[in-house]
């Protein structure tokens, strides 16, 4: 389950949460950012104090003790990265919400009920894949109609093994209104 998921409650975002729970939600993914940038600037500043001290200490055992040290505030500050990397996927689709719940008003009415019957999932996973504040206002509006387009083909998935036959008939209805059986015979024997 995703953050939008979990945040939504597993139903449609655009009709869980209000503009402004979304705005607070924004604020305080924002806010966690930031406390993890001041975690990661911490634990540098303390790489580099240990750093200094094994410059200066006398013993390897001294040595090898900084070096454990350096070693485990370097883990801790790519763990960090790797929280802020997911915040910043999260924050990215909430704002990327955000920004298609204030664009609401300006879609077809078709496209806003298309976005309402997408899986939660799906819409997760493309919105964090976009960057609607960094385009105009037409870019916006056509990435999210793009949104849905996709939703317009569904049930009509190609199978690999029913594509010779679906050319087939597709020739045939070309060149005289049916299809020849034949090749559709062979190839469903084949499949059995």
């Amino acid at each position: 389950m995703g953050f939008l998921s979990s945040l939504f409650g597993g139903g449609n975002p655009i009709d869980s949460l209000t503009l402004d729970e979304l705005k607070v939600t924004e604020i305080q993914l924002n806010k966690k950012i930031d406390d993890i940038h001041a975690e990661i600037r911490r634990i540098d500043q303390d790489v580099q104090r240990t750093y200094d001290l094994a410059k200066e200490s006398t013993s390897k055992s001294e040595e090898v003790s900084y070096a454990r040290r350096i070693k485990t505030n370097l883990q801790k500050k790519e763990m960090k990265l790797s929280t802020q990397a997911q915040i910043e996927k999260d924050l990215r689709a909430v704002s990327n919400i955000l920004i298609l719940k204030e664009r609401e008003k300006d879609l077809p009415a078709d496209v806003v009920r298309k976005l309402k019957k997408l899986d939660p999932e799906k819409m997760e996973k493309y919105l964090i894949g976009k960057n609607l504040d960094t385009m105009n206002d037409d870019a916006q509006i056509n990435s999210i109609i793009d949104m849905t387009s996709g939703t317009m083909e569904v049930g009509v998935e190609p199978e690999d093994d029913l594509s010779d036959i679906l050319d087939t008939i597709r020739s045939g209805k070309e060149e005289s209104g049916t299809a020849s059986p034949e090749p559709a015979k062979v190839k469903k024997t084949e499949l059995e």
